[in-house]
């Protein structure tokens, strides 16, 4: 496995923090990517018309992969709690790829964990 910590480094400081309170959506399912968040206090609810799963794990990345495929969200996103993000436009967030070396392979090591957590629990009331 590469060391991301200086790729992570570069990359959180380039994010824009914003605070958000409970019960607040980040996003819709269906709308169309426009940021990539980046949890770093706080929970987040992610639902979709089945099912849906608490995040209260520091360190995950929202909107990923919608974000660098151009997708429209699988899924809304909801605090569950105050919580605090840095957040990243979409254009901005494709240009950290072109920037760094590592980003990429940062950005799916980071994908993949958070497609790792989400099956874990198979999107079925539970917490992470």
């Amino acid at each position: 496995m590469n060391d991301f910590s200086d790729t992570e480094r570069k990359v959180l400081a380039s994010g824009i923090e914003l605070r958000y309170l409970p019960d607040e959506y980040l996003f819709r399912q269906g709308q169309k990517a426009e940021f990539v968040f980046y949890l770093q206090e706080g929970s987040l609810l992610l639902e979709s018309p089945t099912s849906f799963v608490t995040i209260e794990r520091k360190g995950v990345f929202i909107g990923i992969e919608e974000a660098i495929e151009e997708k429209k969200h699988h899924f809304s996103a909801l605090t569950s709690s105050y919580a605090q993000f840095l957040v990243f436009e979409r254009k901005y967030f494709k240009q950290l790829i072109d920037e760094f070396d590592l980003a990429l392979p940062y950005f799916e090591y980071k994908k993949a964990e958070l497609n790792e957590l989400l099956q874990k629990v198979q999107m079925n009331y539970a917490t992470i």
